[in-house]
């Protein structure tokens, strides 16, 4: 019978306590002390670069908040307290405020109306009477059918404390009346740490300074004191030349309404998309070639996307971007407004008689007329300055059309009476027999190119939303296709055996149980929308706007665009608010993660 020795094959000797090892056993502790060794590492590697990555965050959140927040020194060409009788300006009501208006801005009062509580669209607003403008059909019978210049200054100031909030008067106080300018500004820190020294340089040699420049007297007095740009009234407030008096209000709208139209439209379109990349082709090359364009165009550089949309939304499909087809931003063209339009051309000798257009040396039929019109309404007005769609030689062939002439172009200018040239070109006008005269269609064609007001402009809210659609949709189609491809194909085959068709399992079971990934994947792609610039600035946002958008057919700006403007300003008042924007941006896009997150926590199901 065979004994095995179990005695030990090695030992290791630790002061006095001798280990041993097992066979084998010695290897594989090594082995895994130098696991254990290489884990401590990685997580030695992790924990530093969580560490730099959260340092770094903090670092500029505490930037950002270190401009957002400070002191500054304010400077008033009058006295709030002169205008209030030593009450604060908050104090007021608004029939005091629109007082106060009236006496120092009196001249000013429809321009006032008109960029805070007009609902009119700015392009009739001088047309429309005062019940329109106020958008009150109740408003006081003897004043709702005229228009705003016909009444009195008085009751110009009466619609405004009527229709436009506390605020908002307050406001134009300060901007029109006080004339408040900021004339020195400092960061949180030194707001805190030196604000005796602070105080004493803003009313010392900067405020010196300052009524140097601007040849005030030495009745004017200078306020140091703390203050946040970043408050109730930034979010409320529209835009401003002066800093402490700007808002966001505008870009806030305006960035609403670009996520409210990528939602509409790249949401259904690119669920669509996937559905069918997932359910319905086949899973050929095509599909694979397919499948694969998707996945890069996701990372495609976004201003690449602002260039497609600015070559198709503004210019190709300006007549819709625009609103002209559909008779927005403009007035709808007649034969009475058009003749309005070319009467000062002949010193007010042409009408419209009895179906005609008639002049000293003019008679056009209603026929022309009519294409006249429908000139106005291809091209908005035959304006020779417009942007985009239409070529100056398209529209004098139209005009020319309407007016029963004949129009060459020649490369050079002749001695005619009836050559003109506009951008770089010579356009020759031969007048038919009993139409118009050369010299008074020169007249015409040089007062049309003057005339730029209902020029079809695409740079609208619509175009924006739908060039970021454009950069958004391939990365909803591919987070789309994954949350579908997640769901269980068992679920499928159960459909099946129950007899449910292709399209009901589709809707009723895998849509029901990919939604948590899909709205995640939208939300995500809308965040990241709503922070995008070169796209926005390709397609013609607005850098100034005091109207805020009311239809998808409006001018707009957007947040990344008045924060890029702000920051692009030497005034350093301009850099300060633009931090306290970049904080409203930051919070509305951790909102929207932070929505993503709770959707996909609560709605997901764990197979």
């Amino acid at each position: 019978m065979a004994f095995h020795d179990h005695r030990p094959v090695g030992e290791e000797t630790f002061g006095e306590k001798t280990k041993h090892y097992m066979p084998g056993e010695k290897a594989f502790f090594q082995r895994l002390e130098k696991r254990h060794r290489r884990g401590r590492i990685g997580r030695l590697f992790n924990l530093f670069s969580v560490s730099v990555a959260g340092l770094a965050l903090v670092a500029l959140f505490a930037n950002v908040a270190n401009e957002a927040f400070g002191a500054i020194g304010v400077v008033n060409t009058i006295e709030p307290a002169a205008l209030t009788g030593g009450h604060p300006l908050e104090s007021l009501n608004n029939e005091e405020l629109a007082a106060i208006l009236l006496e120092y801005v009196g001249k000013r009062l429809r321009v006032l109306i008109r960029d805070t509580i007009s609902q009119a669209p700015n392009e009739v607003f001088t047309k429309s009477t005062v019940a329109e403008i106020v958008g009150d059909p109740d408003l006081d019978p003897s004043i709702a059918k005229e228009l705003l210049k016909s009444i009195s200054r008085e009751q110009q100031a009466a619609l405004l404390a009527n229709y436009a909030d506390n605020a908002t008067l307050r406001r134009l106080v300060l901007e029109e009346v006080v004339e408040q300018q900021v004339i020195a500004s400092f960061p949180l820190s030194d707001a805190i740490f030196n604000f005796a020294a602070i105080k004493a340089q803003i009313e010392g040699p900067i405020l010196d300074d300052y009524k140097a420049r601007q040849r005030l007297d030495d009745a004017e007095v200078s306020v140091t004191r703390f203050y946040s740009w970043l408050d109730s009234e930034f979010l409320t407030s529209p835009m401003s030349s002066t800093p402490a008096l700007a808002g966001v209000r505008t870009a806030l709208i305006g960035s609403a309404g670009l996520m409210i139209v990528v939602v509409l439209v790249a949401l259904p379109i690119g669920v669509g998309a996937a559905i069918y990349l997932e359910e319905y082709a086949h899973h050929g090359l095509i599909n694979r070639i397919i499948e694969t364009n998707v996945r890069n165009l996701a990372g495609v550089p976004s201003i690449i996307y602002g260039m497609l949309g600015l070559a198709i939304f503004v210019r190709a499909l300006a007549p819709f971007s625009s609103g002209l087809i559909f008779h927005v931003n403009f007035d709808v063209p007649t034969i009475e407004n058009v003749v309005e339009r070319i009467a000062p051309v002949f010193a007010g000798a042409v009408a419209y008689e009895n179906g005609a257009i008639r002049s000293d040396s003019a008679q056009l039929d209603e026929r022309s007329a009519q294409q006249l019109v429908d000139v106005f309404l291809h091209y908005g007005s035959p304006s020779l300055t417009m942007q985009g769609n239409s070529s100056v030689t398209e529209m004098a062939d139209s005009l020319a059309e309407a007016l029963d002439m004949t129009v060459d172009v020649v490369a050079t200018r002749a001695s005619e009476p009836h050559d003109i040239e506009l951008r770089g070109q010579t356009y020759r006008f031969d007048a038919a027999e009993g139409k118009i005269s050369d010299e008074s269609f020169d007249a015409l064609f040089a007062s049309l190119a003057r005339i730029n007001s209902f020029s079809p402009n695409g740079r609208t809210l619509v175009s924006a939303g739908l060039t970021l659609v454009l950069l958004v949709l391939p990365i909803i189609i591919i987070n789309a296709q994954e949350a579908i491809r997640a769901v269980p194909y068992t679920i499928r085959e159960a459909s099946y055996g129950l007899g449910a068709t292709r399209w009901q399992t589709i809707w009723r079971q895998i849509l029901p149980a990919a939604t948590p990934g899909i709205m995640t994947g939208a939300i995500l792609s809308v965040s990241r929308a709503v922070g995008e610039t070169a796209p926005l600035i390709v397609v013609g946002a607005a850098t100034f706007l005091l109207a805020d958008p009311t239809s998808p057919f409006s001018q707009f700006t957007a947040m990344p665009i008045q924060i890029f403007q702000w920051t692009a300003r030497p005034q350093g008042q301009f850099a300060d608010i633009a931090a306290a924007a970049i904080i409203v941006l930051l919070a509305l896009m951790l909102s929207l993660n932070a929505v993503a997150i709770v959707l996909r926590n609560r709605y997901s199901i764990r197979y």
